[in-house]
């Protein structure tokens, strides 16, 4: 059946798959017609699979990054009753990001490619990148076991961190169900690789709004080892659990209320406090590697996930659903009352939204529609090439792409002019170029004219530090 063909436009930018075959629900979908044209029939084969796989399905939505990922689309929100759709948080569990703000710095001060290459060096002094474990000496008290098991119970509260500056800052996680050595790979990768960004997409970048000319950190990297490990015992298990082939463990779900559903959910929540602690350990080093520099320090903004999968108020008056966002990002409005508790109440909290690394990154704000989006948005801009595709369809233009970055310039209000993204790989990584993403702008603007949400800040990158493969 061709999925594409039933998908109809019943609002702008809004687009709508009708309830079909064995659907539990529509699928609701946030593209202009722009991005529409250009999804594929494999992305709306994986909506319905989101819509029809699990049981207790009462609602999926489709962010404007929406892309082809596994057995269900990435940038996609999955709402049950009861029911764990593992594919929902996938294997990096609780990848996300983090803003900081250089406190005293602005673009004039980082104008500098010579100082800005000295800040690259310093970070990589401090913050391990790419695959592996190794990890700076400076580190290694993060790594005892009575450490991380803190760390898998109680995430940046380990680390001090105040709840106002987190998403969530850990996830309680119920002993009962949770035993820390179960996963023994999993647990092996723990203590190495806490405070490491990883590889992939994974990235520290320097940016600049050229508004105000202010200097910020942006972080993105989530549960290295432990989570993936822990996400890949879950999906064999969830499959012997439903019958379901290894070679199609994606498509297993669990029910909250049955053992093994309990004990996933222990140990997923844990993998999201070991992604949020493990965040929050990078800043530290990003932190000295500012001061080394430029004498300034880093004053943490905000962290959010956006591959989790918890229990959220799904309606103003609090009932209840288990929220999946693959590759989307909560957005709870004023008023939520998620956030009664918490110095967001009344105006909704920030999202952070990062691009490529060529076109930057932005802070949203939710509005009172982010209802209609499942109180979420996109994760980023979304990519438009696979890994593999770009490396072979890019390589021709590897030089126009290198100095694509060398010639790009932010141009600031008060007529300070940075020049060049510099990075700490010698030439652009193709897989994760300009090209092989989405428009950010055009993304965003999705969303801020559904109502969904506002612009606060559109950031411009300087600097970026990539995890190597």
């Amino acid at each position: 059946m061709a999925f594409k063909t039933t998908v109809v436009q019943d609002k702008p930018n809004q687009y709508v798959m009708p309830i079909t075959g064995s659907m539990h629900c529509p699928v609701r979908a946030f593209l202009s017609p722009e991005l529409f044209d250009i999804t594929e029939e494999q992305l709306w084969h994986q909506a319905y699979n989101a819509a029809s796989s699990y049981p207790e399905t009462t609602a999926v939505y489709l962010m404007p990054d929406c892309h082809f990922g596994y057995h269900v689309p990435v940038g996609g929100v999955i709402i049950t009753d009861g029911v764990i759709a593992q594919a929902g948080s996938g294997y990096d569990i609780s990848c996300g990001m983090i803003y900081l703000k250089a406190t005293g710095l602005t673009a004039a001060d980082v104008a500098s490619p010579e100082q800005r290459r000295a800040w690259i060096e310093a970070v990589e002094r401090k913050v391990a990148t790419g695959l592996g474990s190794n990890r700076p000496d400076e580190m290694g008290k993060q790594s005892t076991l009575a450490r991380i098991q803190d760390v898998f119970h109680y995430g940046a509260q380990v680390l001090g961190v105040s709840p106002d500056l987190c998403e969530r800052p850990f996830i309680p996680v119920d002993d009962t169900h949770f035993k820390f050595d179960r996963i023994r790979r999993a647990l092996e990768k723990a203590g190495p690789q806490l405070g490491s960004l990883g590889g992939g997409n994974h990235f520290i970048e320097m940016q600049v709004d050229p508004e105000d000319s202010s200097v910020w950190v942006m972080v993105h990297c989530g549960s290295r080892g432990y989570g993936w490990q822990t996400a890949e015992y879950y999906f064999h298990r969830g499959a012997e659990l439903r019958g379901i082939r290894d070679q199609r463990r994606e498509e297993s779900w669990l029910r909250l209320d049955e053992p093994l559903g309990q004990e996933f959910w222990a140990h997923h929540n844990s993998a999201a406090n070991y992604a949020i602690a493990n965040r929050w350990a990078i800043v530290e080093g990003l932190k000295r590697a500012t001061m080394e520099v430029f004498g300034k320090t880093l004053a943490p903004f905000y962290e959010i996930s956006h591959n989790l999968t918890q229990q959220e108020s799904i309606t103003p008056q609090g009932q209840q659903g288990i929220v999946h966002r693959k590759g989307a990002t909560r957005a709870l409005p004023a008023g939520h009352p998620d956030l009664n508790r918490t110095c967001w109440k009344t105006t909704g909290h920030p999202i952070l939204i990062p691009g490529s690394m060529l076109h930057g990154a932005a802070i949203l704000r939710p509005t009172a529609n982010s209802w209609e989006a499942g109180c979420s948005v996109n994760h980023g801009s979304g990519r438009l090439l696979g890994r593999g595709q770009a490396k072979r369809e890019l390589r021709v233009l590897h030089d126009d792409i290198d100095e694509e970055m060398k010639d790009y310039v932010v141009c600031c209000k008060d007529g300070t002019e940075v020049n060049g993204i510099l990075g700490n790989h010698r030439r652009t990584p193709l897989d994760e170029c300009g090209h092989v993403y989405k428009d950010l702008d055009q993304v965003l603007g999705v969303l801020v004219d559904s109502g969904v949400t506002t612009i606060e800040r559109r950031l411009l990158p300087v600097a970026n530090i990539k995890g190597m493969e």
